[in-house]
């Protein structure tokens, strides 16, 4: 695999990772809609299986996150190996720089902290916490008129 096929797959990377984190934002944003409409005043079963829903959910994407992380090592090595043959142009160094100055570690560990965060607080809203309903139920009053 050549220098520049290997930068070009590290940019289609970082795009699947930000595409990863928006389907994340999105299946989480449903899930609280969710919790607030519907399954927080739920009893305890239907909890339980919405919450295995979106563990089954945040699990997929997880995995799919390991196999990029494989992936993604596996490009940095090969850059490694063009580097070590004196082969590596600017472009591949500053691609390689990413994960020799930590910034590829710090990505990853802050990925893995949101994760669990949001699972964890998905946890708590799903069996810990008393749902209100923000939907206020009005009741019409008809007026009597004055009978002259």
């Amino acid at each position: 695999m050549s220098e520049g096929e290997v930068v070009e797959q590290l940019i289609e990377y970082t795009n699947i990772l930000l595409f990863g984190v928006s389907i994340i934002f999105t299946v989480v944003s449903a899930y609280i809609v969710a919790l607030n409409y519907f399954v927080g005043d739920a009893m305890l079963v239907a909890r339980v299986g919405a919450f295995a829903f979106i563990s089954l959910i945040l699990g997929l994407l997880l995995m799919v996150m390991i196999g990029a992380e494989g992936n993604h090592a596996g490009l940095i090595a090969r850059l490694r190996e063009l580097d070590g043959a004196g082969e590596l142009t600017s472009a591949g160094r500053a691609a390689l720089a990413n994960a020799t100055n930590g910034t590829d570690t710090i990505v990853r560990a802050l990925l893995w902290l949101g994760m669990l965060s949001v699972y964890g607080v998905l946890g708590y809203m799903t069996f810990l916490h008393r749902w209100k309903p923000d939907v206020v139920n009005v009741a019409l009053q008809t007026s009597k008129r004055a009978s002259s």
